[in-house]
């Protein structure tokens, strides 16, 4: 699939090669800060441009490491020159071998870890499942960045019941390629033996279709968006969720979720 445009390319990364000569070679802990920002920003902007498990991002890997691990000035101008260097040669990769409308993406999308079987999703099902509590207005906040990546959000309560029973409702509009769960501060709870220590909880239900989807799609498809307050669900404790921030950076990890899963995402309608 389609990645990013030549000029959009071009221009992060000559954005990124720029930002490091304005940078001084400085242990402190302010320009140390300013360094952190600049090789997170170069490890971004390359999966962005390239795909996050395409050989440019794996070369990047080691001296960028190397940079978050090593603060003398001397370890500093060193690995961030070997930074800069592979964003030239990425440079100049673009230039040469890039169409105008972009390049395809260069790595296979991530194989399915769930041990109960393979997911079967029909090809060209572009729809997401949405699992949410009471917070209607971070639920309609997903649903129209969905929208916006060119696919189908399902939301339950909005298709029609024909009679059916909630159980059997979730059941025939499961078959979806991706499932997005908000765990919300909509209840409270606490173990039995410690009353006081009431904590944020998302509703019985959430919970309920966060593991239902887990096992019909696996983890690799199904994603939890994280109010910071909420408890996690035990069981689900140790697997990668995304926590919701003002700076609507969860938008950009998403799309690399859904991505990573095998749906062609346009990455210029986020950047």
């Amino acid at each position: 699939m389609k990645l990013i445009s030549k000029d959009k390319a071009l221009e992060l990364l000559e954005k990124t090669i720029k930002e490091e000569g304005d940078l001084r070679y400085d242990s402190t802990d302010a320009d140390l800060i300013r360094w952190k920002t600049w090789a997170r920003n170069a490890k971004v902007r390359t999966e962005a441009i390239f795909g996050s498990g395409s050989r440019q991002v794996k070369e990047l890997a080691s001296p960028l490491e190397d940079l978050f691990n090593y603060y003398t000035d001397y370890m500093l101008e060193k690995n961030a020159k070997s930074i800069s260097a592979l964003l030239k040669s990425f440079y100049t990769e673009i230039q040469e071998f890039w169409s105008d409308e972009g390049v395809e993406e260069t790595v296979e999308p991530r194989k399915n870890e769930f041990k109960g079987g393979k997911i079967n999703v029909a090809s060209g099902n572009r729809e997401i499942f949405i699992v949410h509590g009471h917070d209607h207005s971070r639920m309609e906040a997903v649903a129209r960045f969905i929208e916006h990546l060119d696919l189908k959000p399902i939301i339950l309560h909005e298709r029609a019941s024909r009679g059916s029973t909630i159980v059997e409702k979730l059941e025939g509009h499961s078959d979806v390629a991706f499932a997005v769960v908000l765990l919300t501060p909509d209840d409270v709870g606490a173990v039995a033996t410690d009353q006081n220590n009431v904590q944020p909880r998302a509703r019985q239900n959430v919970v309920l279709e966060l593991g239902y989807f887990m096992g019909r799609l696996g983890r690799l498809r199904t994603c939890a968006l994280l109010v910071e307050e909420v408890e996690i669900p035990s069981d689900y404790s140790g697997v990668v969720y995304i926590p919701i921030d003002k700076e609507d950076a969860w938008k950009f990890k998403l799309a690399k979720e859904f991505q990573a899963a095998g749906l062609a995402i346009d990455m210029n309608k986020i950047l």
